[in-house]
């Protein structure tokens, strides 16, 4: 933007540079975006989420800013810039938050593991009576969601739209949607896997976890991944049999609710 006002100065019949003017635009617009590919080589999530919000902002303010103040230049000979520019900078855009969600998926896979669950009746009873506010694999799947919306509140804000999904569909619940998905369809497919080694106290346990993630995250959720565990526990009810609400009885049911409590907290719904 700079640069092309300092055009409008210099230039005496700009309106017969238009195609140079255009060019120029495009190709410092280029070299920006190569220059944060360049930064973004080796670093971190956060450092890509930066590069995404740098994309953003040019796409809802600076480029129309910028082809405003062409139009003005060339006296209008400038129809195909916005689409150049637009062009160059959502390539970028596009690879880094696929980049970023890509990543969020990689760890929301290793949060969501459901760990031993064959474990004898004994040591279940044993364990049932030390002091656990929640399962670990809730807790861990927890906490990888509240941290993918602070590293994208942090870098794009709760607001800020994605251009390129053209349903008004903000960044801050693209990524909660790609965790969400990612963690139940995870959670599903072990207990699928593993739902012949699993007791029916523990597939009816399993059952209302299930239930309370599908009720908990249902906003984010996909059609595909609400079927896939709405059907998932059917399988782990039908698994249960007549051994319902097995041994973390009340107490499981109450730290369902207390962690319940701080995902709405921390999602902010």
């Amino acid at each position: 933007l700079a640069c092309v006002q300092r055009l409008s100065d210099d230039l005496t019949r700009p309106d017969e540079c238009a195609t140079e003017v255009e060019k120029g635009c495009v190709l410092v617009v280029t070299k920006c975006c190569e220059g944060l590919t360049s930064y973004v080589k080796d670093r971190s999530d956060a450092a890509r989420l930066r590069v995404v919000a740098e994309c953003a902002d040019a796409l809802n303010t600076i480029i129309g800013d910028v082809v405003r103040e062409v139009s003005y230049l060339t006296n209008d000979q400038s129809e195909t810039l916005e689409t150049s520019l637009s062009s160059v900078v959502s390539t970028l855009e596009g690879e880094m938050f696929d980049v970023y969600l890509e990543s969020v998926k990689r760890n929301v896979e290793s949060c969501a593991r459901l760990g031993l669950i064959d474990s004898t009746e004994g040591e279940s009873r044993a364990k049932a009576e030390e002091v656990t506010p929640f399962p670990p694999y809730l807790a861990a799947s927890f906490l990888s969601i509240v941290r993918c919306r602070a590293q994208v509140e942090r870098a794009l804000r709760e607001a800020t739209v994605r251009n390129a999904e053209g349903n008004g569909a903000t960044y801050l619940f693209l990524a909660l949607q790609t965790a969400s998905d990612g963690i139940v369809e995870n959670i599903c497919l072990e207990l699928k896997a593993k739902l012949t080694r699993i007791r029916p106290t523990k597939a009816d346990a399993f059952a209302s976890h299930l239930q309370f993630l599908i009720n908990t995250l249902k906003k984010y959720l996909s059609d595909e991944t609400l079927a896939l565990a709405s059907d998932t526990r059917r399988m782990l009810l039908s698994k249960a049999g007549a051994k319902r609400h097995g041994p973390e009885g009340l107490s499981g049911l109450e730290n369902l609710e207390r962690l319940g409590r701080v995902y709405v907290m921390c999602l902010n719904e």
